[in-house]
């Protein structure tokens, strides 16, 4: 049984990978179609986006613009997510405290991050502080909101027992609620992660224009085509590269757990 299963996930895996192939080459052949019918200004050639990545990564340009956009959304990130798990572990095992602190968080979490940046600008400039905090602000109310549902949903039955035995809130905290909660506390960080580059970007297009924002403006404001779908290829690199990361972090963890389970 054990080795049937593990060739039908082989030949699932082959058939997922044989379909992301077809579905990029169709995508390719796409391009080619559509630079033939509308010029390059509308769709370049895919050999001349190569080229052009070739270019700018030789030249140091991309590497300059990526380092740049990396640090912003590193820094965003760490501090979205230690602000975002800390509250949430605080809003979700205080009942009161979420109670008081629900409409507020939903209403800053509904509205468009975009919304903030004249503000943001005016009092922190235009330059890597500014950027930072506006990624801060996109991405921290998903992790937060995942992380209280999680420790406010964690296993109740635990949580009893534990505190029948005389456990004490913090080791309830650290001991039994955040563990459980892990799975939806990862999740909200996944979700923050892409909101983080997403930000990332947009803030490099409205403040100073740096990073990989800031070449897609100088690219687009030129018409380069090509150059522009370089950096947009990056980006989706990156922002995949991160989101698998993370995707990892959750199946070790979700391992690590049920071991713990069992060995309990």
């Amino acid at each position: 049984m054990a080795g049937r299963a593990r060739k039908r996930r082989r030949i699932e895996r082959g058939v997922v990978l044989g379909s992301q192939i077809t579905i990029a080459l169709l995508v390719v052949a796409g391009m080619f179609a559509l630079n033939a019918a509308a010029g390059k200004l509308i769709m370049p050639k895919p050999t001349d986006v190569l080229n052009q990545s070739i270019k700018m990564w030789a030249d140091g340009t991309m590497i300059k613009a990526l380092g740049q956009s990396v640090t912003v959304i590193g820094l965003g990130f760490l501090l979205s997510a230690s602000t975002g798990i800390l509250f949430g572990i605080l809003l979700g095992g205080f009942r009161f405290l979420g109670r008081v602190f629900d409409p507020f968080v939903n209403a800053m979490n509904s509205t468009p991050g975009a919304a903030f940046i004249p503000l943001i600008i005016v009092w922190f400039g235009l330059y890597t502080e500014a950027k930072v905090v506006v990624v801060w602000n996109a991405a921290m109310f998903p992790i937060l909101i995942n992380t209280a549902a999680g420790i406010a949903n964690s296993n109740k039955d635990l949580t009893e027992m534990a505190r029948a035995f005389g456990a004490k809130r913090l080791t309830l905290f650290w001991k039994v609620m955040v563990p459980d909660a892990l799975p939806s506390i990862l999740s909200g960080l996944r979700i923050g992660a892409a909101i983080a580059t997403v930000g990332t970007v947009i803030s490099e297009l409205t403040m100073a224009q740096s990073g990989l924002g800031g070449l897609l403006a100088a690219a687009g404001n030129r018409f380069q085509m090509d150059k522009y779908f370089a950096v947009v290829i990056v980006l989706m690199a990156l922002g995949t590269s991160i989101t698998a990361l993370l995707r990892f972090a959750e199946h070790r963890i979700a391992r690590w757990r049920v071991s713990l389970r069992e060995g309990s």
